[in-house]
């Protein structure tokens, strides 16, 4: 009998779920079969198994994991898995004495741990051996006292960057007002790329003028420096916050940065990113352009020193040199940024620099060619 263990399949999360069984309870499996998948914070991966066995579940689909621990076993022979059945060592359901309750299995005494389950609700089901399915059973026969709603695991390692982010980071911020009639002007002309892909270009176009926006924090007030401009970029689609990563931004066709945008936006809708998808950012661009959004300020991520921010676009009235009102389109770019490492006048000159190649028509040009 071999431990089916699972893998640490990133370093921010101590943990996972398991979203779902691909083969059946008692299955014969080969090695290197997949047998789960399992849903980190950011991406859906597959566990496969690494030796040929009969399988045994330990968890139910749907439940939290912690990384490292066994999910499953896996025997020589359906035989073998009958006897460890048959003499399955389960936890009582109470203390009071190694014989005194029911046998729960793994799965079903985790459940009774997390909802409070008490030791007398599981005398009275009247088993000697009780299950996932039983105790759920309880569970959802017990009144509910108030709406109680618990954090998905991707949420809770959101908060536990935020959180860090908070304790650690000193963060300021600059806005700046971008007046978009240049770029309308290229989008008339039916170019094939929009205001996000345009702002990656210029963002990466300013990696050598401004290398300290690129870099990453280390230990005694040190940075390293980053090679290649890679634009993180904050997906949100409704089924979380993902910041997959456009690489090489200066080298590559806009067209392929439109591309890859659609890409993780539908990546985002069936949650099946690879942890690949989220590797060498440089720096981060997260949109906050909905309609109506003026402002906005988002967190440092730790391991960054910048944030750059997109708002929605709306009008503004302008005056000519006559003093004659008109309406404009503009919106507004932002950069939240590690005081440590990034001072004001900084932070002003490099959306300084921004601007000048959004309202420029060379500049447009040069970037989306």
């Amino acid at each position: 009998m071999r431990e089916l263990l699972l893998p640490k399949y990133n370093t921010n999360d101590e943990g996972c779920v398991l979203a779902g069984w691909t083969v059946d309870d008692g299955a014969a499996v080969s090695a290197d079969a997949v047998v789960a998948e399992v849903e980190t914070a950011k991406a859906v991966e597959e566990l496969v198994a690494d030796t040929d066995g009969v399988l045994h579940r330990l968890v139910e689909a749907g439940a939290h994991c912690e990384f490292g621990r066994p999910v499953g076993l896996l025997f020589d022979s359906h035989r073998e898995r009958d006897d460890y059945l048959a003499n399955l060592d389960g936890t009582p359901g109470s203390g009071e004495g190694e014989h005194d309750g029911p046998v729960l299995s793994a799965a079903a005494q985790t459940l009774v741990q997390e909802h409070g389950i008490r030791a007398e609700q599981l005398r009275a089901l009247g088993k000697r051996m009780v299950k996932a399915a039983d105790v759920q059973r309880l569970i959802d026969q017990e009144p509910a006292a108030a709406d109680v709603v618990t954090l998905s695991p991707r949420q809770r390692a959101v908060a536990a960057v935020v959180t860090e982010a908070h304790r650690t980071i000193p963060a300021a911020f600059a806005a700046i007002s971008v007046d978009l009639t240049t770029f309308r002007a290229t989008r008339a002309d039916a170019a094939p790329y929009g205001l996000v892909e345009l702002l990656v270009k210029a963002i990466a176009a300013r990696h050598a003028e401004f290398p300290l926006f690129f870099a990453t924090p280390g230990a005694d007030h040190t940075l390293t420096l980053a090679p290649d401009a890679n634009v993180g970029v904050t997906i949100d689609v409704g089924t979380g916050l993902f910041i997959p990563v456009l690489r090489d931004v200066a080298r590559r066709p806009i067209g392929d940065l439109t591309d890859d945008l659609m890409d993780f936006r539908v990546s985002a809708l069936r949650q099946n990113f690879r942890e690949e998808a989220f590797a060498g950012e440089t720096i981060t661009l997260s949109l906050h352009n909905d309609p109506d959004i003026v402002l906005a300020m988002p967190i440092v991520h730790p391991g960054r020193t910048c944030v750059v921010t997109l708002c929605a676009e709306r009008s503004e009235v302008a005056l000519t040199a006559d003093g004659v009102p008109f309406a404009r389109p503009v919106t507004t770019v932002t950069v939240t940024y590690d005081h440590r490492y990034l001072n004001g006048r900084d932070a002003v000159r490099f959306l300084g620099a921004v601007k000048q190649d959004l309202e420029s028509a060379d500049a447009i040009a040069r970037l989306a060619g």
